[in-house]
């Protein structure tokens, strides 16, 4: 019986050795020792779920000197925990790879001794934190509004225990509300909340990320990982009793069963599972983020976010279109590629504020999505001087481009992706010309540096071909009779036409040729020549058609300059706004004194994003129970504000948030709801409302500040974008919608209203 029991016990070891065999081994680096907020993890390894996924997961807890960052794009771990959902580092992103947010709301706030309540009071005062905190935070956008630095105030490590603060050796410490307040609260010392989020400053936390290279080599390992995770969130927030007692007797943890328990609330808190998904990423927030830090001028400008989301990236790694080896060795080592583009041939392509806009940038955002790599903007002025950047290896690719002679001496081509026919402009009172060969003499003008240009000498040598500078050069002559026509393609023509010529400049003429346009690169990058030249045979019908049909319908609809047109197009068009609010839900302030987290934000008065997250909840809930029900949304944004802050500093824009605050206030109704959503954003929660009378409401508070004036040095002007609630479909979805709609109004000209309906 003895030598019985023994071989089976051996049998069992076999085969357990045999099953840790077959387990793929992956490790994820913790950035802080273990703790409630790691209980996903946890639990999935405790309960199995990793192991039922064919995972042999090591959870590693954090040491002194440890770079997290660094161990998983250096592949001493597969994965890792960040409290952003991107990178930076001496000012450029680093490229990691986000593939799940676990809580929503950080928990990074300031606490600081009684009698400092305001982010300004800190100025002159000692402030213990990490250095990352300092730097690339939401605490550090909040210290970069208020101009609190080094040389001001006195900066310093932090030691990741309350006795300093206890002992009043600093003034402000930075803590998470799922930790430290606890701690205060338990031993009975006051204190003070700085939440970066109350002044519009909001980061999530808990991020889990990879590298591109196991992202991409590793997916379907990825996505199992991700899904025994967010399998082992589920348990633990529905067995928080039985993770604390994990905690505390397999992994060490030394706090009391109370402190763990407070510390659980406060993560389900931050997780905000009403709103989101378990571990639901979030790119919108992503993009405003990276926008506060490159105003905040902690981000190099030009740097770009680029694909970072790991269903991205895994997207764009299985495309119908392969890469040989030699091209993703190629790819690997240059990191990124750079682009140069006309600045001035909107709808085609043309740059606003230093952004890529039209149908080529459409094109390219396609391309970046599928090679997962970013495709950076070079900014010109001209489009001579794109093609002399070019030349010069400036830039590594041109967007659009046509192949000529001249230009073939050092660029490749790609095939065409855009053929768009040419048209020649004329002012109202010339006839039709079937063939414009008739024109004897006439003098017509292309902007220079065109392949138009050269094109039409050959082919017309009869016409005076007149070098113009711009597009905008050239129907100025036209319109002041200097040129007798003007020609270019159809796209651009019309939308510059209904811009700024209407009534004076017509389409007189149809040529037989075309802008044949392609993708340029430098002859001497044959390899990247290869993968474009893929790019573009891969770039289907249909997709080609949406992109042009959402810039084509624009053509009707922009207005940038001429307030006549856009009064026309006001009578026209369905205006709209948007109005945009997610998630984000304040917790409760846990202090001796006041145990619930303000409503309002600190700098409007409007409600903060918690209290409207909740009242997007309560009238979502409205929405699927009545069939009959109607909410409006809004979400506006201040046009130019960045110019209002470098221009003339922080306190002007704040004065004029608070103005706008105000115009809000007295515009809309008692039962509206009105909320910050961060910056210069706003949402407008609009109950018992339909799209069209959102539409009307949002027309009236555009004209309202339109109107006042804000005694600046320039007029201030809103964007909106509106929608509505939908019955059974995720607030998420509809603010993302709510968003598109408030971009594509700044896109067509600012001051203007877009709906959901119109995109």
């Amino acid at each position: 019986m003895r030598s019985l029991a023994r071989i089976l016990v051996l049998l069992m070891s076999v085969i357990t050795m045999l099953n840790a065999a077959a387990l793929e081994k992956v490790s994820v680096q913790f950035d802080w020792k273990y703790q409630f907020e790691y209980a996903g993890y946890i639990a999935a390894k405790e309960k199995g779920f990793y192991r039922d996924a064919g995972l042999d997961v090591e959870l590693r807890e954090y040491r002194e000197g440890i770079d997290v960052v660094s161990d998983v794009l250096n592949h001493k771990a597969n994965y890792g925990i960040y409290n952003s959902s991107f990178v930076v580092e001496d000012g450029r992103i680093k490229p990691i790879v986000l593939m799940a947010t676990y809580l929503q709301h950080s928990p990074l706030v300031l606490i600081t001794q009684k009698g400092i309540e305001n982010p300004s009071d800190l100025i002159g005062k000692t402030i213990m934190g990490t250095k990352n905190e300092f730097n690339h935070s939401s605490l550090s956008l909040l210290f970069s509004h208020f101009r609190i630095n080094s040389s001001n105030s006195r900066l310093i490590d932090h030691t990741f225990g309350i006795d300093p603060f206890v002992r009043r050796e600093v003034d402000g410490m930075s803590a998470y509300r799922s930790n430290q307040l606890y701690e205060l609260d338990r031993v009975g010392i006051a204190y003070n909340i700085i939440d970066p989020v109350e002044y519009g400053f909001v980061m999530n936390a808990g991020n889990l990320f990879t590298s591109h290279e196991e992202a991409v080599e590793h997916s379907v390992r990825g996505q199992k990982f991700i899904d025994a995770t967010n399998r082992g969130w589920k348990y633990a927030l529905d067995h928080p009793g039985e993770i604390i007692d994990i905690l505390k007797h397999r992994y060490g943890v030394k706090k009391s069963n109370e402190a763990l328990a407070y510390e659980a609330n406060v993560i389900q808190k931050l997780m905000m599972t009403d709103l989101y998904g378990i571990g639901e990423t979030n790119s919108e927030l992503s993009t405003r983020l990276f926008k506060q830090l490159l105003r905040a001028g902690m981000i190099q400008k030009d740097q770009q976010l680029g694909p970072f989301l790991f269903r991205d990236i895994v997207a764009g790694a299985k495309n119908s279109f392969q890469l040989t080896a030699a091209e993703k060795e190629y790819l690997t080592r240059k990191k990124k590629i750079t682009m140069c583009v006309d600045p001035e041939w909107y709808p085609l392509e043309a740059i606003r504020e230093g952004k890529h806009i039209g149908i080529a940038a459409d094109v390219m955002k396609e391309f970046q999505r599928k090679l997962g790599m970013p495709i950076e903007l070079v900014q010109t002025d001209t489009w001579n001087q794109s093609l002399e950047y070019a030349k010069l290896h400036q830039c590594d690719i041109l967007s659009l481009a046509a192949k000529t002679p001249d230009r073939m001496q050092y660029l490749d081509f790609t095939s065409t992706y855009l053929a768009v026919p040419l048209v020649m402009v004329t002012t109202m009172d010339k006839p039709f010309e079937e063939n414009i060969d008739l024109l004897q003499g006439k003098k017509i003008g292309v902007v220079k540096g065109y392949a138009t240009f050269e094109r039409l000498k050959n082919l017309y040598p009869s016409l005076d071909i007149i070098a113009v500078d711009s597009v905008s050069d050239g129907l100025d002559k036209v319109e002041s009779g200097e040129l007798y026509g003007y020609i270019d393609n159809l796209v651009v023509t019309s939308s510059y036409i209904q811009k700024k010529y209407t009534g004076s400049l017509k389409v007189s003429s149809r040529l037989i040729e075309k802008d044949e346009l392609r993708v340029a690169i430098h002859n001497d990058e044959p390899i990247l020549k290869d993968i474009f030249e893929k790019l573009v045979e891969d770039l289907d019908d249909k997709t080609m058609q949406i992109i042009y049909n959402r810039w084509a319908s624009t053509i009707e609809q922009v207005a940038w300059v001429d307030r006549q047109l856009i009064w026309k197009i006001l009578a026209i068009l369905i205006l709209v706004g948007i109005a945009v609010i997610w998630r984000y839900r304040i917790l409760k302030r846990y202090n001796t004194k006041l145990k619930e987290l303000s409503i309002t934000d600190k700098l409007t008065g409007l409600y903060n994003r918690q209290k409207t997250d909740e009242k997007l909840i309560e009238e979502q809930r409205k929405i699927n129970r009545y069939s009959d029900y109607r909410c409006g949304i809004m979400m506006i944004d201040i046009d130019y504000f960045k110019m209002i802050n470098d221009t003339q500093g922080h306190q002007s824009g704040d004065r004029v948030l608070q103005i706008l605050s105000g115009i809000l206030k007295k515009t809309f109704r008692q039962t509206d709801v009105i909320g910050r959503w961060g910056g210069e954003e706003f949402v407008v929660i609009l109950p018992n409302t339909s799209l069209e009378k959102s539409l009307v409401a949002a027309e009236n508070l555009r004209l309202s500040v339109e109107e006042y004036t804000f005694e600046l040095s320039h007029p201030i002007t809103i964007s909106i974008g509106v929608g509505e609630l939908i019955q059974n479909k995720s607030i998420h979805e509809t603010i993302g919608h709510i968003d598109e709609a408030l971009y594509a109004a700044k896109n067509r000209g600012r001051n203007q209203i877009c709906d959901v309906q119109s995109l």
